[in-house]
């Protein structure tokens, strides 16, 4: 269990039957799903909408994930514009900043403590090389921090610098899938938990055979439509120290409960917890051959290792105190690293976030909520909209490039290291993979 759940009451649901007319099914009780539903019941409150949770709502990535509610977007803007213009580029950054706001106040509005706090992030270089890569391009509204500017707003073992931006608040995702999911049932939305949803080819859900009539259905299924060259689930697991007392924090600082990743190849990503721990996540466990997930994946004990030794390299004073939890999960990757929201006649899928699904999911789900109801919005209209995705490589070529791509994340890392130098390693990585 993550971190988050043991300190989540899971909602217990009253949802009826499912024999009877839908105006939209949804399949997939994560984020994607419940904001789906959330935003088509902001439209029109009198929908009759059904979601279908095949184990527990917010038990895979919506729940166990880091707690970041960030503007990032998994694919570089050069590369979005191949696809789209300036001003939808523009609007997709804009909305994006938008939405981390309106997270935090649908959560005060329903009354969810989910410990939301707009500290900001940052990233911070600790060896020469990862501050030339820091610094030779700046995002907008992003800004450099020198090393003693790092120090005082975190105390990180090694930090030469690190980039600063507003735009990111740190949750508790299990405790805001929970309350969010409480609101829909207030709200009239009928969740199904423990049952699986199956859609077919052509585009009907059937519950133990029995087809559902609906006129629009929606797959929001992210890393749990396995199986398939459309997307790959890639594994993020995580750690939590105990409860650490306030001399720590003052030493370790972070007093905005700012999220912070180091500047490596391999990806970290970290926050204070409103409970006074560390939470702690990073890439390294391998991809499992066909696309599928492994629950030893999510448990892989030498990366959850790795991890208790990172941040006890990043904070010296962690060696006195324990770590708790540990834990993991999958995200979805597409192949050109791209989220999508599809429609077509009565049917649509999203997903594709590859790791940036917390405020990403609410805005995805914005569009595809507008698309149903086919409302002209700026949503509507943004660059993930009816994006077509690539599809991966067969087997074994998959395999084989993406834990070669992950083999070679962590040597470039050592690179940096051992030259003070932007890793070579990567640079060729990079043009292969389009990363």
């Amino acid at each position: 269990m993550s971190l988050w759940w043991s300190l989540t009451d899971h909602p217990v649901f009253t949802s009826g039957t499912l024999e009877r007319p839908w105006d939209v099914v949804i399949v997939g009780g994560g984020f994607s799903g419940l904001w789906t539903a959330h935003h088509l019941k902001e439209w029109e409150p009198t929908l009759r909408i059904a979601l279908l949770e095949k184990s527990l709502v917010g038990t895979g990535a919506s729940g166990r994930n880091g707690g970041w509610v960030s503007a990032l977007y998994p694919i570089e803007d050069h590369k979005l514009l191949k696809h789209s213009n300036e001003e939808l580029v523009h609007s997709l950054h804009f909305h994006l900043r938008k939405t981390i706001d309106d997270i935090g106040e649908f959560a005060a509005r329903e009354s969810i403590d989910c410990g939301f706090a707009k500290g900001g992030s940052l990233s911070i270089a600790r060896n020469e090389g990862q501050l030339k890569r820091l610094t030779s391009h700046i995002e907008p509204e992003y800004i450099l921090l020198g090393a003693r500017e790092t120090a005082s707003r975190i105390n990180m073992n090694g930090a030469l610098g690190s980039t600063f931006t507003p735009h990111c608040a740190a949750i508790n995702p299990a405790a805001l899938v929970a309350g969010l999911a409480r609101s829909l049932e207030r709200r009239g939305v009928s969740i199904f938990e423990n049952t699986e949803g199956t859609i077919s080819s052509h585009h009907s859900v059937s519950v133990d055979g029995n087809v559902l009539e609906s006129r629009f259905i929606v797959r929001a299924t992210e890393a749990y439509h396995e199986g398939t060259r459309d997307l790959v689930p890639i594994y993020s697991l995580m750690i939590a120290t105990e409860p650490l007392p306030p001399q720590v924090f003052d030493e370790i600082k972070i007093s905005n409960r700012e999220t912070f990743a180091e500047g490596s190849h391999l990806v970290t990503y970290a926050q204070r917890t409103g409970d006074e721990r560390l939470a702690i996540g990073g890439r390294g466990a391998p991809y499992t051959w066909g696309s599928r997930r492994k629950e030893a994946s999510e448990h892989h004990r030498k990366n959850h290792q790795r991890l208790r030794e990172m941040a006890r390299d990043w904070f010296p004073v962690l060696a006195k105190f324990e770590f708790t939890h540990s834990w993991g999960g999958a995200v979805g990757v597409t192949r050109d690293w791209a989220p999508y929201v599809r429609t077509r006649e009565n049917y649509g899928e999203m997903g594709g976030y590859a790791g940036d699904g917390v405020a990403l999911s609410y805005l995805a789900a914005g569009a595809m909520a507008d698309l149903i109801l086919e409302k002209k919005t700026d949503r509507s209209q943004l660059p993930f909209v009816q994006w077509k995705n690539p599809q991966w490589e067969p087997e074994p070529l998959r395999w084989l490039a993406i834990n070669g791509a992950i083999k070679l994340s962590g040597l470039a890392d050592k690179e940096e290291r051992r030259t003070k130098q932007s890793s070579g390693i990567m640079k060729i990585l990079s043009s292969i993979t389009g990363q």
